[in-house]
């Protein structure tokens, strides 16, 4: 007697990502023994994904499903019937996007594990988006350590989704698709918007691009299963055109597209430095500033983060009025040597909406603080238009990944009128939200508002610095008892020590050839914590090279050191030079505050304060 499992049998699992954790466990110690890498096998597994969605999509309610154990089966009985249903259902089938030597190479032992898991689960009732669910648990380790690959969590690329909200007949492009995240969003909203017209193909408009061949083919495998569809999906380097294949170039061209939206691989480590390519981009050159307006040069950086790159790209590829949701880094919206691509971004369109995420967002991956650009591209730029902020602090995880909820005054969770516990996600709604944006008014508490540009300060688009320090100032100014001075103000006024350039002067850095030469600290931004310096840095060196950087530094008591960039959590941070602390070398991130007597009543330890204010 064989035991059948019929699609209707299938059922709907509340978390399909604690379901496959659980998989990985049980393959964990297996797969370690194999001799295959990270990569390899995270190919495997997502092959015997796609053999059971396949399975699951082409089934009718009665019929028995084929991705499953049957009764008596021995383990290499089932890996030859799964085996053949590969090359059968899915190789067959789309022998267009897999390779001819592609196979599933996972052992019998571990097939049979897969599939006793997840005979009885309906995938596509389970999930949304599974092989998001998937590739998070089994493959987001070696794409982050290949090149800086984050998965989008899904309620972000829903609100950038719903923020946009494109029409049907929209052509749109995520140049940095990954598997897929946004197409399959853009695809469900597009299909909710025709209706039952099934006239209108909606992945004909839709067209994604990545450098990564196993993740495009996973994207082009996914869209066409869901959607019975031919999907545009081309694996090229987004950011260099002139390297597409004939079909790429023909579908994928400059000044064609009504939206982009992305989140592009970022980080220090994968810089462009392929000179070529930077002199492709107006932000592969350096800009300089002069007197507050940035203006490009003929030079060229040495390198360049791909992110930003990924701006400009985005930005050429849209048409006339065509928009941009695509997510940064937060430093980005601030780092006074970023503000030339902001200068870039204004002379391009206009900038609709910045919303600062939270520090968790991409947990439990990365700790990138990130935020999210929307960009309009215009040739006509008007003088004055609205610019929408948010500022969200809970996105319904926390840093671990698990799923955070919005809770009472006793920390017992808010119930919905189903019941259930309200997921404490404050993106939910924040599309509407952003569209009733009130005016930023300092003596309001306000995490929505909005800004004119005019009203920019200076470049910074980071919604807490309005918020805060701007709302924080602006409240002081209508206090009689306190009178504000700028850092620049107080240089001006030689109340604080400036160089011969004019500068407030900051470290150098030694080189680490020399760490190790003897016990001088050389103390870097993480030595600086709580006011104080740390002598116990685990860099130092000799007397010889403290000797050649004492007089050009010349620190004394009383000086003030703050880091100036580095770490996120450390930037800001600051420390008073004691009687005990004048025999070190300092970082060139930090910079040297040095007060200058005066009779404004402003001593050092008044300056502490007020920097940490």
């Amino acid at each position: 007697m064989t035991l059948l499992i019929r699609k209707k049998d299938l059922a709907k699992v509340p978390n399909l990502k604690n379901s496959f954790e659980e998989i990985n466990q049980h393959l964990y110690a297996k797969l370690k023994q194999m001799d295959t890498d990270t990569r390899t096998r995270s190919k495997e597994i997502i092959n015997l994904l796609l053999c059971k969605l396949v399975d699951e999509i082409n089934k009718k309610p009665s019929e028995v499903m084929d991705f499953a154990v049957r009764n008596k089966e021995s383990e290499k009985e089932l890996l030859f019937r799964i085996q053949k249903y590969f090359e059968d259902n899915v190789k067959t089938r789309y022998k267009d996007i897999i390779e001819e030597n592609e196979h599933i190479g996972l052992n019998k032992n571990l097939v049979y594990i897969v599939v006793q898991e997840l005979q009885s689960i309906s995938l596509l009732q389970s999930s949304k988006d599974l092989l998001r669910d998937a590739f998070e648990v089994f493959v987001s380790k070696a794409l982050k350590e290949e090149g800086g690959q984050f998965f989008t969590p899904i309620n972000i690329i829903k609100f950038m989704v719903n923020f946009l909200n494109p029409d049907l007949g929209s052509k749109i492009i995520d140049p940095a698709c990954g598997h897929g995240g946004f197409l399959l969003e853009l695809r469900d909203l597009l299909q909710n918007k025709s209706g039952i017209n099934v006239n209108i193909k909606i992945v004909d408009n839709l067209y994604g691009m990545d450098k990564d061949s196993f993740l495009v083919k996973i994207c082009k495998l996914y869209l066409e299963i869901l959607s019975g569809e031919k999907a545009k999906i081309y694996c090229e380097d987004s950011l260099d055109p002139l390297s597409y294949r004939l079909e790429s170039s023909k579908e994928i061209k400059d000044d064609n597209f009504d939206y982009v939206l992305t989140n592009p691989p970022f980080g220090a480590r994968i810089p462009i430095d392929n000179k070529e390519l930077l002199n492709k981009y107006q932000l592969g050159h350096l800009w300089r500033n002069f007197e507050g307006q940035w203006e490009i040069q003929p030079k060229l950086v040495k390198k360049q983060a791909p992110q930003i790159l990924f701006i400009e790209r985005c930005v050429n590829l849209l048409r006339n009025g065509g928009k941009m949701g695509i997510i940064l880094p937060e430093g980005i919206f601030g780092n006074p040597s970023d503000r030339y691509i902001w200068e870039y971004l204004n002379q391009k369109g206009k900038i609709l909406a910045v919303v600062s995420l939270d520090q968790n967002a991409f947990q439990p991956y990365t700790c990138n603080k990130t935020s999210i650009l929307f960009f309009e591209k215009l040739k006509q730029i008007p003088n004055e238009y609205d610019i929408n902020f948010a500022i969200i602090n809970n996105v319904g995880h926390d840093k671990d990944g698990k799923v955070t909820y919005r809770l009472q005054q006793n920390g017992d969770p808010i119930l919905n009128e189903e019941g259930k516990p309200i997921i404490n996600n404050e993106l939910r709604n924040l599309h509407f939200q952003l569209l009733n944006a009130e005016d930023f008014d300092y003596t309001q508490d306000q995490k929505i508002f909005r800004i004119k540009n005019q009203q920019i300060y200076r470049y910074i688009y980071i919604p807490s610095y309005y918020t805060g320090v701007e709302k924080t100032l602006k409240l002081l100014e209508t206090d009689a008892n306190y009178q504000l001075y700028t850092i620049k103000q107080l240089t001006e006024e030689k109340i604080i020590y400036t160089n011969q350039n004019g500068y407030i002067p900051r470290g150098d850095e030694i080189g680490s050839h020399l760490y190790g030469l003897g016990d001088v600290p050389f103390i870097r931004t993480s030595e600086i914590n709580n006011w104080e310096i740390n002598l116990e840095s685990n860099k130092s060196t000799s007397e010889e090279v403290y000797e050649k950087y004492r007089e050009k530094q010349n620190l004394e008591v009383g000086d003030i050191l703050l880091v100036k960039d580095g770490g996120s959590n450390l930037i800001g941070n600051t420390a008073y030079i004691s009687e005990l602390d004048t025999k070190i070398i300092i970082q060139s991130h930090i910079f040297q505050l040095k007060v200058i007597k005066n009779d404004k009543l402003i001593d050092p330890y008044l300056l502490l304060y007020l920097l940490n204010l």
